[in-house]
């Protein structure tokens, strides 16, 4: 062992210290060389001779254990990798996965981490060379009789307890953006969401080569990554009596070579740790082998591998042709040796068992819903005329999402709630999309013009080998949620693309030879402006919403928010937001249940619970729906009530039964669902009837009203036609006011008295 350090030491003290490090059997070795006085310092690294690493790390798996607090330090258990690796191999299962949290709990484990960190790509073909050695030993019944080549080959996959706090494990996750060069050829922990899937290779793995001039027989082991076997130019073959063999002899043969499974993955960093007005960057990943095709775009993962950096074209020339130089800007790439896929909810957060435990008390506190909604934006103000607190509700809904049905016959039902905030500006509409961004385990906040159909779906890229499909935003988002703000500036045709997306929960892509559907199982909230900017009472709904019939009836819940001008109100939210702006409002922004724990108690929620409509809330429901269509039958309403509908109060039933982690939908559960649909989509559909409104208005403004439509009929005889625009200045001229002028004429035109003509022109009946 050759050993040097920053700082010069006493030969005492280091013979001590390299004597405690590198004991084997009882031996003490140490080696020391002469140190000259004027050495130069060096980094402190030291080199370990190959040969005692795999006898370390062979005594590492043969002889781990589970350690018990409290027993004195006894081993008692299994052996952890020596049954692991032996149970693997009996299935046909050739590998042994190894945590590097258990590295630091063994005596020789310490060695084996620095050297696995230090150089990685020469550690894991000496561990696997190691665990062909065991294989013979442990598991082979006549290691004799068994040649060579009958010994498979065992994959060493790594594995680490890591969070996304880095709170916890021995590693913490370096940020894509973060690899530089001093990462190159180090062990590294990355965490990302998967964006492209290239197809799976066969690469060789063992290259067997014959002399076409002797017959005399090579083997070239290839390694792991972007490499290339490189062939001998002459062969080595010494057969007596015959001539020498001439230069580049030898041929492959294919038959005889071994192969190994190979992929590309492109990882790309989370989105929450994109910094603002950043391109979120991406990194390719190289699994082989038993990590092959356990990844579809949108999966979230953690991978453990070396950071490689090497020539851009597999087997390119270190050195350049005549007249160029060596190529020094490198291919980056990370060849992966371990992967934990966590797909859904399960991607963001871990629960403890602790924090379980907390949750399932939590549940039972009958007020568990109430404390939710507060937790829900608790920065925005609520008031009794407007309908925030409702909203808020429907969001909780929303994250929480109901239950997806799987039906006998392969049919799917989906569980995610869509919700459409549609009004006035400057009524908190995007701030509800951020919160839910950051509450939300998984989601994916875009804007309705910068978004595209292939942008939001799914895209076919043309690259050197051909077409590969890269996911969208809602495809990413899968198990989430994808907020979509200004979602009536979209383009119709891209507004198109997500009608699939959003009610079968699939993306079917037949394009350039690929046919295939992608799963996009995540629920939409838009928020969206009205067609002339802000909502007007006086016209009709229909005429204000931008939107076709098809993508209406596929929000589960639509909220009409309107700028309410009340004076109360105004002063309550003036108060409120002065306070928010001078730091005088410090504990309702947090919320009873601060953003991170209701993440946590989500994600806890959505995989634990899955409700069900019980017998008596089922025969409530279907009364309430018979009733809401024979109400909707006789009106021409904008807002269609169908099937959809139905189904939407179901799932909103079923997301507050999961709120409170029960696994049955009750009578109050469904009244409350009713409630939450009636002042969305009941109260938009309402929105269109004649006369809804005039409650609103107090006695003189309906004497008002009735004056102006009194004026109106003076103005325009039986037959005679007149400007819409010249008929309203001329009201206004007698003395009423402009809003009443308009409503008056939208009443009269409602009730048929008045008919549009061309030219904004009204005429009345004869």
């Amino acid at each position: 062992v050759h050993a040097s350090t920053s700082r010069p030491q006493a030969p005492d003290t280091r013979a001590a210290a390299m004597a405690s490090l590198f004991q084997e059997d009882g031996a003490i070795r140490v080696i020391e060389g002469p140190e000259p006085s004027d050495a130069q310092p060096m980094d402190g690294s030291f080199k370990i001779d190959p040969n005692q690493i795999a006898n370390k790390f062979k005594k590492f798996v043969r002889e781990y254990a589970y350690n018990t607090s409290g027993a004195g330090g006894i081993n008692i258990g299994t052996l952890k990798y020596r049954e692991q690796l032996q149970q693997n191999c009996s299935r046909g299962e050739f590998f042994l996965k190894l945590n590097l949290n258990d590295l630091n709990t063994h005596e020789d484990g310490e060695v084996l981490a620095h050297e696995l960190q230090r150089s990685p790509t020469e550690f894991v073909p000496l561990a696997e060379r190691v665990l062909k050695e065991l294989y013979t030993e442990l598991i082979s019944k006549d290691p004799q009789d068994l040649p060579d080549a009958k010994i498979p080959f065992i994959q060493l996959l790594l594995t680490s307890d890591v969070d996304l706090e880095g709170t916890f494990g021995t590693m913490k996750p370096v940020m894509i953006r973060d690899l530089t060069s001093t990462e190159v050829e180090k062990l590294v922990v990355v965490q990302g969401i998967v964006i492209s899937v290239k197809k799976a290779k066969h690469k060789a793995r063992k290259v067997t080569l014959r002399c076409s001039n002797c017959e005399n027989m090579k083997e070239i082991m290839v390694p792991d990554g972007y490499c290339a076997a490189h062939i001998p130019s002459a062969c080595d073959g010494r057969n007596v009596g015959l001539e020498k063999c001439p230069s580049n002899p030898f041929v492959i043969q294919d038959d005889l070579c071994e192969y190994v499974d190979d992929q590309t993955l492109k990882l790309q960093e989370l989105p929450e740790h994109v910094p603002v007005g950043e391109m979120p960057r991406s990194f390719d990943l190289h699994v082989h082998n038993q990590m092959v095709d356990k990844c579809v775009p949108g999966t979230r993962l953690t991978a453990i591998g070396c950071f490689c950096a090497t020539e851009r074209a597999v087997g390119g020339n270190l050195s350049g042709g005549r007249g160029s130089g060596v190529d020094t800007v490198k291919y980056s790439y990370i060849k992966v040796l371990g992967l934990d896929v966590a797909q859904g909810g399960k991607a963001a957060l871990d629960v403890s068992p602790e924090e379980e435990e907390k949750f399932r008390a939590m549940a039972k506190d009958p007020d568990i819903r109430n404390k939710i909604y507060a937790s829900i934006a608790p920065s925005i103000c609520a008031s009794t005329k407007d309908v925030i607190a409702d909203v808020k509700k429907a969001l909780a809904s929303l994250l929480f999402g109901g239950s997806r049905k799987y039906l006998p016959d392969g049919t799917r039902m989906r569980g995610d709630i869509n919700m459409l905030l549609m009004g006035d500006p400057g009524t908190a509409k995007s701030q509800f999309l951020k919160f839910a961004e950051k509450a939300s385990p998984i989601c994916i906040y875009t804007s309705g013009k910068g978004s595209s159909a292939a942008g939001l779906t799914a895209a076919i890229v043309r690259d050197k080998e051909g077409f590969a499909l890269e996911g969208g935003a809602m495809v990413l988002a899968d198990g989430g949620v994808v907020c979509i703000d200004e979602f009536d500036k979209m383009d119709i045709k891209d507004r198109v693309a997500i009608h699939e997306a959003m009610e079968q929960q699939t993306i079917s892509i037949a394009k350039a030879g690929i046919t295939t559907m992608l799963n996009t199982r995540c629920s939409v909230l838009a928020a969206a402006n009205p067609r002339f900017g802000t909502y007007d009472d006086l016209t009709n709904t229909v005429d204000q919403m931008d939107f076709e019939t098809t993508i209406l009836s596929r929000f589960d819940m639509i909220f009409l928010v309107k700028d309410v001008r009340d004076p109360e109100r105004d002063y309550m939210l003036c108060k409120h937001m002065v306070g928010l702006h001078s730091g005088q409002v410090q504990d309702t922004p947090e919320g009873p249940l601060p953003v991170l724990e209701l993440r946590k108690y989500l994600s806890y929620c959505r995989s634990r619970c899955e409700p069900r409509v019980t017998a008596e809330a089922a025969e409530t429901l279907k009364n309430h729906y018979v009733s809401i269509r024979q109400q909707m039958k006789a009106q021409k309403v904008s807002v269609p009530i169908t099937v959809r509908q139905l189904e939407a109060i179901i799932r909103i039933s079923e997301s507050l039964a999961k709120m409170e982690l029960c696994d049955d939908v009750d009578n109050s559960h469904v009244d409350e669902a009713l409630r939450l649909f009636n002042v969305s989509t009941g109260d938009m559909a309402n929105k269109d009837r004649g006369e809804v409104g005039l409650d609103n208005y107090d006695e003189a403004q309906k004497e008002q009203l009735r004056m102006a439509e009194e004026q109106v009929r003076r103005l325009v005889p039986r037959g005679g036609r007149k400007n819409k625009f010249t008929l309203g200045q001329a009201l206004v001229q007698t003395g009423i006011d402009e809003r009443m002028a308009n409503r008056a004429i939208a009443i009269l035109l409602r009730s048929g008295e008045l008919v549009e003509r061309a030219n904004q022109t009204v005429q009345r009946e004869a």
